[in-house]
């Protein structure tokens, strides 16, 4: 639905008013599922032919004010009954257009009721009443007005491309009678249709057209470059306005465009913006739906969210929202939505048995799981007969579909079978539901929904083991899905196919599927596409798992290979055909890249990285690339040497063993100086084991100096520097950087690049923060200056938002930019930040003020360097903030530190990493090759200083992330 209720002011003053012969009586009834809003009561011109009187204007007046309390109190029924017998009333006196008025709200009261060909033909009617020629400004408004409840019949319809029409033509009338409230609400309700039809920027152009005067800007990309203060500044200019129906849902449906185009935080704020004007309306269906979709928001943040309090946190938000919804919501419709939405949400949080878990742990584990079953038990109660009398409708389709769906991921839980004795429904039972869902779907021409529907059925005999039965559902829901070329659709039913291949022993068969699910998420990663709400799929649960799992597919395949001397090996039969391994590994690698890339887009929730593949070859012959892939039971390497072909090598490694290490042992030992080596070494060389010495032979002989590094899970969370072979550290045997794949590198050798910085760093706190102070930073940025690197300083104070901005204007950017200043690196957004004098500088704000707004540099930045920045504690994915940083600051490469280490050390490595760079002209050093020598220097110091650096704590947590040369 898209605009609702009206204010009934108007409708209080009809009663005052007294017309001669037809007077507009109808003129501020409530035209409220689709949003029109009444058109002004006024005086117009006597009928062209007599008029019958039947009754009097005060007995029509009266049916209309009785149809309205009736549409108000949601008393559907009786209201459609009331507009029923004021049109005949009309009708009978010759009183056509408030004939069409009445039918009009006819049709309005019928949708609500969901009896759709009565809505239809009353809105038919009252349209072919309005096809003669009309005379004034007046009969013009009432057209506009039925144009717009066509548009919503016909949008619940499915027929989007349809309402769309009407709602731009009812905008012209609005614009030529110079109407600008009607003019935006109609506005609002173009950009929902092309907002259904996937056209996410000019829907959002349009309704940015709405607020422009407030928001000042045109396009979603600059509403997202809006910092949070300057968009709470603009939102409560809105706030201050007189409150009215189009600015509560003009607000809503910007903010749920917000929230489907990844931009969660300023979905929310917006949204809160438009329940403060629906609460000043004191309009409990406006509120209603405004909690609605703050429910849905505060949903995906909890989706996104890594950290388990604050997730947490956004499910309750989440869970409260739709508890008000039912509350407060005179519309069925709307009801029921909140609630398969508080079902999805419960059943999402239920806990597996975990054979590691204590009694006691598993114990209330079990009593939650009971909880969300009772709950789910009375909410199938509640909705099955509801949702088994809806009649076709875009919306009632999809409720269908999202109970089943919900009803499946219970099916999926292995502790909670449905079964014939089970107080929730077996999956006969789901699967009549969407038996019914398609049927609706192709009964109202949407190829989309039935796809949804075809698919879920193929879903649910997939889980019954009914493979063939499965195989034929999903194929049919993919021929649906290439008739409309939407891959959000294509994706989870190439993917589901590919699973149900793979469990049919069909290796290659699966492959291909999934190399199909790939391709269509690839395309996703650059276009804005429809994703329906009712559909919508997470990252971590519906798009990671493609990526890894074709890439385990392939592995394995590269195994079964090997094995039969690549002969191809398939379950059912074996050929004599020769296949190269090198395609599966070089497709593993691609997809892992990939992954890598998609993670970032799902970080910042926007399609922010652009990747070009690139070979190891074209950008450097002294380095090779190290691929690490964590698999369920296996570590997986992949060595990439220039002018050689790919390798794969195998690690045994028990579930859960790499991210025990990581966390337990190795974050441990770094985080603080007084262990002793013969503590942690063991667990160094553990991972050497498994990461480097299988390779030892290949580096050894292809003479590479650099190790660049592409890795997976936890093991970003840990410099590579520390794996021991038993004498020495990697560090000490090879430069090291890492990357998010070689798609993203930029490849130009720093002793190209002029040493121009500018460097900028915090010794004091700054207003209302307590970070430790930082007393060595004066003296770092004045060794920065002292080795050759001509530098502009800001230091304290002048270190400010505005003066970096200034300072890399697009006309006079620095090669490198240096700050030395408190930061921290997160896997969510908001909480990956440096600290400035003035605020803290989000990672999203980060690439507006390192280049320039509008476009990237033609010249980006060489080296951004964050030298007293720390990844965030507890969370076992901040290493993704990080990557985030140095993708979003647009610089070819990133020095930056794990975690927060003695300002001295950090001066004296900072000091000779730009010593090192100031010499490269002259020793050809690379990047890399740069810092491993700075961070040497500082380990080995101990001879010369009587200072003992040679823990890793101080020397290992410098990393480079990029490019390395």
């Amino acid at each position: 639905m898209i605009f609702h209720k009206y204010l009934l002011r108007k409708i209080r003053n009809l009663s005052k008013r007294i017309y001669k012969k037809r007077s507009l009586v109808l003129a501020a009834l409530l035209f409220i599922l689709s949003g029109i809003s009444p058109v002004v009561g006024a005086k117009v011109s006597s009928p062209t032919s007599p008029t019958s009187i039947v009754q009097s204007p005060y007995d029509a007046e009266q049916l209309a004010n009785k149809a309205v309390k009736f549409y108000q109190s949601g008393r559907f029924e009786e209201a459609a009954s009331a507009w029923k017998q004021t049109a005949s009333v009309f009708a009978a006196r010759r009183d056509r257009l408030n004939q069409a008025m009445a039918l009009s709200n006819l049709s309005l009261s019928y949708q609500q009721l969901g009896q759709w060909e009565q809505a239809k033909k009353a809105i038919e009617d009252s349209l072919a009443l309005l096809k003669t020629p009309l005379q004034g400004k007046q009969e013009l408004k009432v057209l506009a007005q039925s144009l717009e409840i066509q548009g919503s019949l016909q949008r619940e319809l499915g027929q989007t491309a349809d309402a769309l029409n009407s709602w731009q033509e009812a905008t012209k009338i609005y614009a030529r009678a110079n109407d600008p409230e009607k003019l935006a609400q109609s506005k609002i309700n173009q950009a929902q249709a092309m907002q259904d039809l996937g056209l996410y920027p000019r829907a959002c152009s349009t309704l940015l057209e709405v607020f422009n005067q407030e928001l000042g800007v045109k396009s979603c990309d600059k509403l997202g470059q809006l910092t949070p203060e300057e968009l709470t500044k603009k939102l409560q200019a809105i706030e201050l306005q007189r409150p009215s129906v189009y600015k509560v849902v003009g607000l809503r449906s910007l903010g749920e465009l917000q929230r489907f185009i990844g931009q969660l935080e300023q979905s929310q704020m917006i949204l809160k913006a438009s329940l403060k004007q629906a609460q000043n309306l004191n309009s409990p269906q406006e509120q209603a739906d405004v909690y609605l979709s703050l429910g849905n928001t505060a949903r995906d943040l909890g989706e996104v969210d890594l950290v388990r309090d604050t997730r947490e946190e956004s499910q309750r938000e989440a869970l409260d929202s739709y508890t008000k919804v039912v509350k407060l919501s005179p519309s069925p419709t709307v009801r029921q939505q909140a609630e398969l939405n508080k079902l999805s949400l419960w059943l999402s949080e239920l806990k597996p048995k975990k054979s590691s878990e204590s009694q006691q742990s598993e114990n209330l584990s079990q009593e939650d799981n009971q909880k969300t079953i009772l709950e789910a038990e009375q909410l199938w109660n509640k909705l099955n007969p509801e949702l088994n009398n809806l009649s076709a409708s875009r919306t009632g389709v999809y409720l269908q579909i999202n109970f089943a769906q919900n009803l499946l991921k219970l099916a999926q839980q292995e502790q909670f079978p449905l079964q014939a004795n089970s107080k929730l429904p077996i999956l006969d039972d789901i699967d009549r539901i969407l038996v019914k869902a398609a049927q609706q779907a192709r009964s109202l021409e949407d190829k989309r929904a039935e796809a949804y529907a075809l698919g879920n059925r193929g879903r649910l005999y997939e889980l019954k083991k009914d493979l063939p039965k499965a195989e034929e559902l999903t194929k049919q829901a993919l021929s649906l899905a290439s008739s409309f070329s939407t891959p959000d659709v294509a994706y989870q039913y190439f993917w589901q196919l590919g699973r149900i291949r793979k469990d049919q022993g069909e290796t290659k068969d699966a492959i291909a599927a999934y190399t199909k699910a790939y391709n269509a998420l690839q395309s996703l990663r650059s276009e804005l596409v429809a994703i329906n709400p009712e559909v919508q799929f997470s990252f971590r649960n519906n798009v990671e798992p493609v990526y890894r799992e074709l890439v385990e597919l392939d592995l394995k395949y590269v195994d079964s290979l090997k094995q039969a001397g690549t002969k191809q090996v398939d379950s059912l039969k074996q050929t004599q055909k020769k296949e190269n391994p090198q395609t599966y590994i070089d497709q593993a690698r691609t997809v892992i890249e990939s992954l890598q890339l998609a993670e970032l887009n799902n970080f910042f929730r926007e399609s922010c990285v652009e990747a070009k593949a690139q070979k190891i070859d074209d950008i450097d012959k002294t380095a090779a690339v190290i691929y690490t892939i964590a698999l369920e039971d296996r570590l997986e390497v992949i060595l990439s040497l220039p002018n050689q072909p790919l390798t794969l090598h195998t690690a045994p490694v028990g579930p859960g063993e790499l991210k025990k290490i990581v966390q337990d042992d190795v974050q441990r030992s770094l985080a603080t100086f007084t262990s002793k080596e013969n503590d942690f070494l063991p667990i160094y060389q553990k991972l050497y084991g498994w990461i480097i010495q299988p390779l030892e032979a290949e580096l050894a002989n292809s003479k590479v100096q650099t190790l660049a590094f592409v890795l997976d899970k936890d093991l970003r969370n840990i410099p590579m520097g520390i794996l021991h072979d038993g004498k020495q550290y990697l560090l000490e045997k090879y430069a090291i950087a890492v990357t998010p794949g070689l798609q993203l590198v930029n490849p130009k050798p720093i002793s190209k690049v002029g040493l121009r910085a500018l460097t900028a760093g915090l010794s004091e706190n700054p207003p209302n923060e307590s970070f430790p102070k930082l007393s060595y930073v004066k003296q770092e940025l004045e060794q920065i200056e002292k080795f050759g690197v001509s530098s502009k300083e800001l230091l304290n104070e002048k270190f400010t938002t505005a003066e970096i901005q200034k300072q890399t204007a697009a006309s006079r950017v620095p090669p490198i930019v240096h700050l030395a200043t408190h930061g921290q690196f997160s896997s969510r957004v908001k909480d990956t930040f440096i600290l400035a004098w003035d605020r803290r500088i989000n990672v999203k704000e980060l690439g507006g003020l390192l280049r320039d707004n509008t476009q990237y540099q033609r010249t980006p930045i060489e080296l951004l360097v964050l030298s007293a920045c720390q990844t965030a504690s507890g969370d076992d994915r901040a290493a993704l903030g990080l990557a985030g940083v140095a993708v979003r600051s647009g610089a070819r490469s990133t020095l930056a530190t794990l975690w927060s280490v003695e300002d001295k050390s950090t001066a004296q490595v900072m000091g000779e990493f730009y010593r090192q760079l100031e010499q490269s002209k002259k020793t050809n050093i690379n990047k890399a090759q740069a810092l491993q020598q700075a961070q040497l220097a500082l380990k080995n110091q101990l001879a010369l200083k009587n200072q003992d650096y040679t823990h890793p704590h101080f020397w290992a947590p410098f990393v480079l992330v990029g490019n390395w040369q």
